[in-house]
């Protein structure tokens, strides 16, 4: 076990470093630098040049990813070209207001998603199976922005029940007045238990379907107990393992949503960064992101390797 948790946590930092390296070249090639977006019809080329020389656009882009790279492992994420101040005070509540959005949509998404999941799949064919699945499988092919259209549409326009958007609302106000926060957690939570449901389903049908649960069902074990002890863990094992394609789904939805209701959030600072061409900001956003994708996956492959039988692991 020790030595596959150190195998992952070298692939999950070279595949952190490899996403850095891209977003990095992908941004040296947008048209236009920080100097740029900052001048106006006004400023001369000296002044440009000059910009650019005090931000460090004047070398080039490798010194400068070795230089940021440099930093970073000082902890160090730079100065934001657009602000001017540290990075991490540009991303902090930004950050915050994402990390609260993505925590209450798991709270939400996980006994959500899960136990209908397990309802389905206890009597598969059944009616509630069959609606389950049904308006899983709806869900699951809308995407957020046409989702969030018609919610707005209904509920917001329609019936005037909650905002349409949150546009002036910083993260204080979002807990302090929480209905700004009910259409987006509504999409994200739809969205992302539709995979749940129908992972969490098939590892119930796999499970009730072996013959040590019939046998142990023969034995008069309880229902309640057998459920429990015996399915639950079972079908739960695999599924988790799943789960981290539908914790990355969580945390795009998330940044989707964002975008669609202007919430405070990373997605709104990252469409800024790449407006101004704040390439410290941008990158910082990029490591954040990118890491807890990937700790999401490594997290998610341990407990299922914890949950699934040792004979039944593999690599």
């Amino acid at each position: 076990m020790h030595r596959w948790v150190l195998r992952r946590a070298v692939i999950a930092v070279l595949q952190v470093l490899v996403l850095l390296m891209l977003i990095f070249g992908l941004s040296v090639l947008l048209p236009g630098d920080a100097a740029d977006v900052q001048s106006s019809d006004l400023t001369t080329s000296v002044q440009r040049e000059t910009t650019r020389r005090l931000l460090g656009l004047d070398v080039s882009p490798v010194l400068r990813f070795a230089s940021w790279l440099g930093r970073l492992l000082h902890g160090d994420l730079g100065i934001s070209y657009a602000q001017g101040i540290p990075v991490s005070q540009v991303i902090g509540l930004p950050l915050a207001e994402s990390a609260l959005l993505a925590f209450l949509a798991t709270v939400l998404l996980v006994p959500i998603g899960g136990l209908l999941g397990f309802l389905g799949g206890l009597r598969p064919g059944g009616l509630p199976d069959r609606l389950i699945t049904t308006v899983a499988v709806l869900l699951d092919a809308i995407p957020e922005f046409v989702l969030a259209v018609l919610l707005v549409s209904w509920l917001a326009v329609g019936a005037g029940l909650v905002p349409a958007t949150a546009i002036g609302v910083d993260l204080a106000g979002l807990i302090t007045r929480p209905i700004y926060l009910v259409l987006p957690l509504l999409i994200i939570t739809a969205r992302t238990a539709a995979p749940v449901v129908r992972l969490v389903r098939a590892g119930v049908i796999d499970v009730m379907d072996r013959p040590y649960i019939r046998q142990a069902a023969r034995l008069g074990v309880t229902r309640w107990s057998l459920l429990v002890r015996h399915v639950a863990p079972n079908a739960l094992g695999p599924a988790i393992q799943d789960l981290a394609r539908t914790g990355s789904g969580l945390l795009g939805g998330v940044l989707v949503v964002e975008a669609i209701f202007v919430l405070p959030g990373i997605a709104t600072t990252t469409m800024d960064a790449i407006s101004t061409r704040d390439q410290p900001v941008l990158m910082a956003v990029m490591l954040i992101i990118g890491s807890v994708s990937i700790m999401i996956n490594t997290v998610v492959d341990l407990i299922g390797r914890r949950l699934v039988p040792a004979g039944e692991l593999v690599g």
